[in-house]
């Protein structure tokens, strides 16, 4: 690997590696501060001409949108180049300071489930957004989140449309195509793996990466419900949140239309806590006849449909009143 990139970036050191390219730890040597920043280095996997010439202009068009991104939420790492050398393709992007989730878990193990709602709380309104772009995100996942050092706030990074362009491969007649799925094994949704990515396939790895915070493990160390098709991780989470776990379970559902269809949506369940039980708030009344013929009537009070009450509370309810009304009718 060459020192300098583009005559102007200096490697100081990789970053990861992978199967789309590297990702390295730079600094601009154009400005007096010599601003770090972070290089991906784009590889696409055809040598076919007419395939690369498409891979070039959608990745033009992926610079652009992730430019628009970044410049419009705080919490998605900023744009500031890409460029063209070698026939390889390269980002220059903000350099986050902080840690990833993974390094959070391994670091420190489980999160409490204070610390997890939060980080679900302000990562949401991410997604919310992107999603209002018209943009699926395809590879949520614990190393794709990064813990801000200046203020802990998540950072969203590595979209995967941009890996999905280097893919771009040429069938037999040299036509371009698609020949992979994006997405991490694991925290990928079933209609993900289809290559039929949703809004909802982004929450579902959400809540995925969730569980992992709290219970430490990893979707492929969880057991799978055999009559549900659904994770089984709560024994590993222990004396959460119940309406967190509820939030959770719903967002990993293995049908779509079972999922939150929003992030606003999910945000919305997450920050709504269900309304305790108050026996007094008894705001909706059944009338009940005395006897048949005549027109007085007895109240029987009910509990409010927000009051929380039980489903076996209601049913106590409503045979008692079918028993007063059997009692009065004999009268």
């Amino acid at each position: 690997m060459q020192t300098f990139l583009n005559n102007r970036y200096q490697i100081i050191q990789p970053l990861a590696a992978g199967g789309f390219g590297h990702t390295f730890l730079a600094e601009d040597t154009h400005l007096p501060s010599r601003r770090r920043c972070v290089i991906k280095q784009l590889k696409p996997i055809a040598q076919n001409a007419q395939v690369y010439q498409l891979t070039k202009q959608r990745f033009q068009r992926e610079a652009t949108i992730l430019e628009k991104l970044g410049a419009s939420h705080d919490q998605i790492p900023q744009l500031y180049a890409y460029f063209e050398e070698n026939q390889e393709f390269y980002l220059v992007q903000e350099f986050i300071e902080g840690e990833t989730l993974t390094e959070q878990i391994q670091k420190q193990g489980k999160l409490s489930d204070r610390t997890v709602e939060k980080i679900l709380i302000d990562i949401l309104p991410i997604l919310n957004f992107i999603h209002s772009q018209g943009i699926i995100h395809r590879d949520i996942k614990p190393d794709n989140i990064i813990l801000r050092q200046r203020d802990s706030k998540p950072v969203l990074i590595d979209f995967g449309a941009l890996k999905e362009t280097m893919m771009t491969v040429a069938n037999p007649q040299s036509n371009p195509t698609h020949s992979m799925v994006i997405g991490t094994p694991g925290f990928m949704s079933v209609e993900q793996a289809a290559g039929k990515p949703t809004y909802s396939s982004d929450l579902y790895s959400l809540g995925l990466t969730a569980i992992y915070l709290l219970t430490g493990k990893l979707p492929q160390e969880l057991q799978i419900n055999p009559q549900t098709n659904e994770f089984i991780w709560h024994q590993y989470a222990a004396n959460i949140n119940p309406n967190l776990a509820a939030v959770l379970d719903r967002s990993i559902k293995t049908l779509p239309g079972d999922r939150y269809s929003t992030a606003r949506q999910m945000l919305d369940a997450l920050q709504t806590s269900p309304t305790p039980v108050n026996p007094n708030n008894l705001s909706q009344q059944a009338t009940v006849a005395v006897s048949p013929g005549k027109a007085s009537r007895q109240t029987v009070p009910l509990p409010s449909t927000s009051s929380g009450w039980g489903m076996g509370a209601k049913v106590a309810i409503a045979a008692g009143i079918v028993k007063l009304h059997l009692i009065c009718s004999h009268l």
